[in-house]
């Protein structure tokens, strides 16, 4: 093998952008990068699965050094990368820029799957999809219970390279079910100049193709492919259909990356048998254990639940949800569990608060996002909501490049077919239900030995967004203002949402203006009185100028007598929750600059 094997394209022909595309695609997550691999390299294997299959997935971290590493290392082609490094726009730390005593080369195996399917010479094969094309969403024009948005997946091998190198290779069948062997390398650079030749930055571990205007790179096939995955260590058995992806001069802690698929695959692991090999540099086999984590156990159990594998207890510890059609579809199930021994969450903790969290989970098996509100109530829940089938498109249409959450508002959802209010539907019915099933299961409160606890919660109610209250400001101590709430509930889509005015005036004999601050606060109570979840408040000033100070606040300047009306709107609650709604106005110093 020859190391101009490597070859970078002149122009961005082969379907995407260099390769700073792929080193920002995730920046910005919250997700820490074992973590990323975890969700994204199992998933990419998941949605390969043959039909009644479930993949399995082994992750090998292998260290080369000494005779070993000079193998790799020429195999690879690396000296030919290693002479551009200093435009290749690297991390500092990486092993083109002095050669490493030991490479690190993680190896992402799958088996179960379909390999890498199609004509290798054709854009919709998919290795080259693999490889080459950013930002499709072919996987949702293709259908089937595919976890992949908008093909970003791919983005997280290179991601994890220090020197942003993959090699794939994959035994597959042909279109006449003949085995079928491919092998190709990719790096992904920034753009650059060498030896006087602009690059796009990507670079091709293959066989270049002249075209009549341009230049095509395939990957190697057959006996070729068989010949280099074996000097690159990427052997498989000749019946053993799969693929497998190294990732060269990779960093990342094999105690990471199994806590990653803990805590991103228990759902499919427990559900499905689901099989994750793991094993470290010195050879030793991790497992992946989800049961024995304490953080994962309650939503386990909840799992259990939706899954009608756990006895319902309804209003004690544990409760199932099934939701119903909305526009003629199924939504999917809903297992909620009492947690008994919740871990408190120091503020400067780095851990994520997991109460009242209910994990989302489509068909593929893996949670893309532990969904919940900042206020945790009394008793702390967790729960499992699991997806239709029959929504799986919809859902998927709904999530960013991340697949990390269901939003109501993706541009891929279309509007003529109600797949936005079916999004909100299942967080709308998600909430309701856990709010009424930690109502149910909550404990008896202990009397105080406060006869008027009672008489507070309905006033309470009372004096709520279905009442008027008496003018705010203008006895003692407080400000010359009158503050004339006047506000009213109606049906909204999906819940319930409050309307109406406020009406503002200064007193005529106050000595010149005042700069005040307003506060329009709305929030839910529960049955102890105490405000659980805020409210949305939009307001609109008809007659003066405010500024805007933070959710649910403005600044401005009355004159003497001026009296200022502001339309109210509420964002849509739950039909089932008691709320009360707050106005309040205070003087600031100084005046507002509009």
């Amino acid at each position: 093998m020859q190391e101009a094997n490597w070859h970078y394209e002149d122009e961005p022909v082969n379907g995407g952008a260099g390769g700073e595309v792929f080193k920002s695609i995730f920046n910005g997550s919250g997700l820490d990068a074992a973590g990323r691999l975890a969700r994204e390299a199992l998933q990419n294997s998941v949605d390969a699965a043959r039909p009644g299959e479930t993949a399995q997935v082994s992750l090998r971290m292998k260290v080369y050094q000494d005779a070993d590493l000079d193998r790799f290392w020429h195999a690879a082609g690396l000296d030919s990368l290693a002479k551009r490094v200093a435009v290749l726009g690297l991390h500092q730390s990486n092993a083109l820029a002095e050669k490493p005593e030991a490479l690190r080369v993680l190896q992402v195996v799958d088996s179960g799957t379909t390999g890498l399917a199609g004509d290798p010479t054709s854009p919709s094969s998919k290795m080259r999809k693999l490889l080459m094309e950013i930002g499709g969403s072919q996987k949702i024009a293709e259908g089937g219970a595919s976890g992949g948005s908008y093909g970003f997946g791919k983005a997280v091998y290179s991601a994890s390279s220090r020197i942003a190198v993959v090699f794939v290779y994959s035994r597959t069948l042909d279109r006449q079910g003949q085995p079928l062997s491919l092998l190709m390398g990719c790096a992904y650079h920034q753009a650059h100049e060498f030896n006087g030749q602009r690059t796009s930055g990507r670079g091709f571990f293959g066989q270049p193709v002249e075209l009549a205007h341009a230049i095509r790179y395939d990957a190697f096939t057959g006996a070729d492919a068989d010949r280099l995955a074996g000097e690159l260590d990427l052997v498989r058995d000749e019946d053993d259909v799969g693929t497998t992806i190294a990732i060269v001069d990779c960093p990342l802690s094999m105690e990471d990356i199994k806590r990653g698929v803990e805590r991103s695959w228990w759902p499919k692991i427990r559900r499905d048998n689901f099989r994750v090999t793991l094993v470290d540099e010195m050879g030793q086999r991790l497992h992946a254990r989800p049961l024995q984590d304490p953080e994962l156990r309650p939503f386990i159990d909840a799992l259990d639940v939706a899954l009608g594998r756990s006895p319902e207890q309804s209003g004690k510890s544990r409760r199932k949800a099934n939701f119903h059609r909305v526009d003629g579809r199924t939504i999917g199930q809903l297992g909620l569990f009492v947690m008994t021994a919740p871990e408190e969450i120091d503020e400067q903790s780095d851990k994520e608060d997991l109460r009242d969290r209910i994990a989302l989970v489509r068909s593929p098996g893996m949670v893309v996002q532990y969904y919940g509100k900042r206020q945790v109530s009394n008793p702390p829940v967790v729960g499992v909501f699991l997806a239709d089938d029959g929504i799986d498109d919809i859902l998927r249409r709904s999530e960013p490049p991340e697949h990390d959450r269901w939003d109501a508002n993706a541009d891929r959802l279309d509007p003529a077919k109600n797949e936005r209010e079916i999004v909100q539907a299942i967080h709308s019915r998600i909430w309701h239900e856990l709010r009424t099933f930690q109502k149910t299961a909550r404990p008896p409160e202990k009397s105080s030995g406060n006869k008027f606890l009672q008489l507070e919660r309905e006033l309470a109610k009372l004096f709520g967004p279905t009442g008027k209250r008496e003018p705010i400001g203008g006895g003692k101590g407080e400000t010359p203002v009158s503050l004339r709430p006047d506000v009213r509930i109606i049906q909204a889509s999906g819940g319930l949402k409050m309307i109406g005015k406020v009406l503002l005036q200064l007193k005529d004999d106050h000595e010149g203006d005042l700069a005040v601050t307003l506060s329009l606060r709305l929030s839910s109570v529960d049955e102890g009185g105490h405000h659980i979840d805020p409210i949305a408040v939009s307001a609109t000033f008809d007659g003066a100028t405010a500024t805007t100070q933070g959710d649910g606040e403005w600044h401005l300047a009355l004159a003497p007598g001026e009296k200022v009306e502001i339309a109210v709107e509420s964002a849509i609650y739950e039909s089932d929750w008691t709320v009360e709604f707050v106005p309040k106005v205070t003087p600031v110093d100084g005046e507002i600059q509009p």
